[in-house]
């Protein structure tokens, strides 16, 4: 598909969205796998999907994420999703704009380090993909709202997870967690935290300062079942954030 295709494509599938209008791309089968060095020559190109879908039993997976993603520097968001990628090139960190990144159900372990630059990020989503460790390089994206983790196999969650002050969703849903360190207990404007399927066996003594988390008024907000919890029991957990609070508070003052 030649580049002035593309842009007749982009045009007539641009969308709206609070009285402008994004300019967007949604590729799919072969038009993915490859994917055309044309696109990259949209440099006005604002929301890209490369995400994949079942079709007749075909696979048009990427394995591999093309350097020159970094020409598209106006993206402000980039799907990801359903690939069998490994690994992200050092050029990604070259799309300082870019708001929403999902990359979930991929073979990713690491991120490259440029990730850091990628100051404006807001949502990132890297669920169902191979990280054994928690990747550090999230940690300086203090504009982040959004992080989905699940179903990884992350055992230590870093204490520096602490400077994302604006994140308000945390979903760490099946992994391996034995502990929520509780310098963690400081990240106030949590709404939702998914942590079930994990092995925590016990919480933070401070971890009833989370007041945001209310699962007895919104049930999804909260998941923290099949843990071998006992300090506070499963049971108490489940009741919410304030009883979560009164058990370990009347633990701390009988001790």
């Amino acid at each position: 598909m030649a580049v002035s295709k593309f842009k007749a494509l982009i045009f007539h599938k641009n969308m709206k969205s609070g009285g402008q209008y994004k300019r967007q791309l949604k590729l799919s089968g072969r038009s993915v796998c490859p994917i055309s060095p044309e696109i990259f020559r949209l440099s006005e190109l604002e929301v890209l999907d490369l995400s994949t879908a079942h079709i007749s039993g075909l696979d048009f997976r990427l394995i591999n994420l093309p350097r020159e993603i970094g020409c598209l520097y106006h993206l402000r968001t980039l799907n990801l999703d359903v690939n069998a990628l490994t690994s992200l090139p050092n050029e990604i960190g070259e799309l300082k704009y870019l708001e929403c990144l999902t990359v979930s159900c991929n073979k990713l372990q690491t991120l490259p380090f440029s990730f850091r630059n990628l100051i404006r990020l807001e949502s990132l989503h890297l669920a169902s993909n191979c990280f054994q460790a928690f990747p550090l390089v999230i940690c300086h994206m203090e504009r982040l709202k959004f992080l989905d983790l699940s179903c990884n196999q992350i055992e230590i969650l870093p204490s520096s997870l602490i400077k994302l002050k604006s994140l308000k969703t945390l979903l760490l849903f099946k992994n391996k967690l034995k502990q929520w360190p509780e310098l963690l207990c400081n990240l106030t404007q949590l709404q939702t935290l998914w942590l079930g399927k994990n092995q925590l066996h016990e919480l933070p003594n401070h971890f009833g300062q989370l007041t945001h988390l209310d699962w007895t008024i919104n049930p999804l907000s909260t998941n923290i079942d099949e843990n071998p919890l006992t300090y506070p029991p499963l049971l108490t957990c489940k009741l919410g954030i304030e009883a979560i609070r009164d058990f370990l508070q009347d633990k701390l003052h009988h001790d």
